[in-house]
Order: C-alpha cells, then structure tokens, then sequence
C-alpha cells in the first residue's frame, strides 16, 4: 500500500511537473507571437517569475527522490537562460569601467504628474521628487506622465525644472489639457542643444500614452533619445481594490467573478495595444541616422513581447550595466516588476545603472551613463 502510494505521488509530481514546464515554455512562446495575434499567450510572460521558482523547486525535489527527472525542469530552465538574465541579476556588476569625460547620464521616471492630485501636499511632493532629480545630476530627463500648469503661480513644474535640473532645452508634448491651462503628456529635458524634434503618435490611445524624440549634440557627437511610455492597463477603482483584497490576503474575501474577469480582459488588451505602439517606435528607431537611447514606461515586464521587440539589436543598461537583483521599478497596487527601461544602440557604451529609492510616484527613477565608444 505504501509503495503504491509514493508510486501514485511521484507520477503526480511528474505530471505536475510537466505542466510547469510547460506552462514556462509558452512564457518564452510569448515573447515572439504579438499579442496582437493571441493576447492571452502574454499572461504566460507575466508568470514567469512564478514558473521559474517552480522549476526551480522541482528540480530540488527530483535531485533528492529521483535524480533523472530532474532534468525536466532543468532544460527548461536552461533554454531560458536568456530571457532569466533579464529578469533577475544573480550578481552585481563589479567590474571596474573606466568612464569618459564625454559620458552623458540619462535618467527616466513615470513622475506621476509629480502628485499634482495630492492636493493637501502637492506643492511638497513636487518638490521633494525635484530635489531627489536634483541630486542625480543628470543630463537628458525623460518623463512620462508629465504635469505642466501654464497659469502663473500655480504647480510650476517646466520653468522650476528648467533652473532646479540646470537642463535649459526641453521638449514636451501633451496628449490631453483640461480648462486650458491643466497639460498633461510626456517631456524631455536636455543640458545639451536640441537640433531636432518629434513625436510618434499612437493613434489608438486617448489617455496620456505617445513616444517623444530628441537629437542632442553632447560633445561633438550627435544621439537620438526616445522617451517612450506605452499602454497604461487602466484599472477601474473597483478592480484596484479587488487586486489589494488578494495582496493584503485576505481570508474572508470571496473572489468576485467580474473583477477578476474585467482584469484579464483590461490587461490582454494593454497587451495588444502595447504591441502596436511599440513596433511603431522600433521601426522608427531604425530610421535614426543617429545611435539611440530608448527609454521610458513601457508598461512590460523582460519576459515579453514588448521587451523582446524593442531591445532587439539594443542594449538594456539594467542587464549590462550594473542592474541588480529583480530590479523591479514599479511599486503600485499591482504586483511589482521592471516595466521602466533604458536601451541603448550597440554604438555606444554604458556604465552605472541606477535605481533611486521613490515615495510619491508610483514608479522609481531609473539612470545610467552613456557615451559614443
């Protein structure tokens, strides 16, 4: 009887086993079908962190019940490798790079309309993210979710960044403005001269979501620099407080159909839209007569089809730069992973990719040097 059930218990594990590997390949699957195509194949992507521990544990199991079966979950592991190197950093960079005078930093962060909405401290909050941009001594800032007031007096944010960032050349532009004065968009400022200007428009998205660029002259050479920020998923307030229901965990919470069902349908269709927008931006990087910075919110996690399109032939700072550890940039209701990216052409160099510590946007700042080899 015993020797049956360990027999009916490992042929369970193994079956449970193959449907973890399984599930982890259709993770690496997502990332070269659009979700365009089949929208429902990306959850597998935003799994993956998940899918990898299990292959992880199964492999632990099978080396102490049955050592050959451990080699399931290994291989599957092993055919990933690539895409686990993106989405964790086992060990610091601590190699020594000897940084050049012409080195420029880029900073990027979702700011939040720097808590123009938090209207009992608005004013301190935006202050306190200035200072804390201040200090990172920056020379090119992109921000998304940018806030500008163009009536005198009230929430200043373009001149004030203007003096606080020492970055006198700016390029924003505003996909919606309330009461003629309330702008809200995207923006990029430069210590260096701008020579050239534009935008990418995202014809399918009425919010806040569109791709800005820049050419800069920084010591004698010439860079392209997207600020990008894609698909936002546009929970409603309700589907928030059902997503904190299950992060607090709580017990007497029953799992309520709709909510559930209204997130998978929001974010299979962030998916697909996101899709969209960023294969316009890659195309149009391809075009640049210049090398690139890409950076931005990009609203996806490495395992996906939007990490895979736009880093192709790029170079992610956070991979090759000194990233550590999951190096999660977004500290919202939602389960928190890397969605804020600095990619850059193989043309150029980079060094000392950084993550600030953040507490009023939902979104940490992100910067790394860059310069022309």
């Amino acid at each position: 009887m015993i020797r049956r059930l360990r027999a009916f218990s490992r042929r369970l594990a193994l079956t449970i086993n193959l449907v973890v590997v399984a599930c982890i390949l259709l993770s690496y699957l997502a990332t070269q079908i659009s979700p365009e195509k089949f929208p429902y194949l990306a959850f597998f992507g935003i799994a993956y962190g998940f899918l990898l521990v299990s292959n992880i544990v199964f492999v632990i199991f099978w080396l102490l019940v049955k050592k050959r079966f451990a080699l399931i979950s290994a291989g599957a592991i092993l055919i990933g490798f690539n895409f686990m190197a993106s989405y964790i950093q086992l060990l610091p960079d601590l190699t020594s790079t000897e940084i050049p005078s012409r080195a420029m930093k880029v900073v990027s962060q979702n700011v939040k309309l720097f808590g123009w909405y938090n209207w009992s401290k608005n004013i301190a909050n935006r202050d306190d993210m200035m200072r804390k941009l201040e200090l990172s001594e920056g020379d090119i800032f992109c921000f998304q979710e940018y806030f500008h007031n163009s009536s005198p007096g009230i929430f200043e944010t373009k001149e004030l960044l203007k003096l606080t960032l020492n970055a006198p050349y700016v390029y924003d532009e505003y996909t919606s403005t309330v009461g003629k004065n309330q702008h809200y968009g995207i923006a990029t400022f430069s210590k260096f001269p701008i020579i050239n200007q534009g935008k990418i428009e995202f014809k399918s998205e009425r919010n806040n979501n569109m791709c800005i660029f820049i050419d800069v002259q920084a010591y004698g050479d010439t860079v392209r620099i997207y600020n990008v920020h894609a698909a936002s998923i546009r929970f409603s307030q309700e589907e928030y407080a059902f997503i904190e229901k299950i992060n607090e965990d709580k017990q007497e919470a029953d799992i309520e159909i709709d909510e559930a069902i209204g997130i998978v349908e929001r974010l299979a269709n962030a998916y697909s839209r996101r899709a969209q927008q960023i294969s316009l931006v890659k195309a149009h990087s391809l075009e640049s007569p210049h090398p690139v910075v890409i950076c931005g919110d990009f609203n996806d996690t490495p395992v996906s089809y939007t990490y895979a399109t736009i880093s192709d032939n790029l170079i992610d700072t956070y991979r090759e730069s000194g990233g550590f550890g999951l190096g999660s940039t977004y500290l919202g209701a939602f389960p928190s992973f890397r969605i804020d990216y600095i990619f850059h052409s193989k043309g150029l160099d980079s060094s000392d990719y950084y993550r600030y510590e953040e507490r009023i946007s939902d979104h940490n700042a992100i910067s790394a040097l860059i310069w022309t080899q």
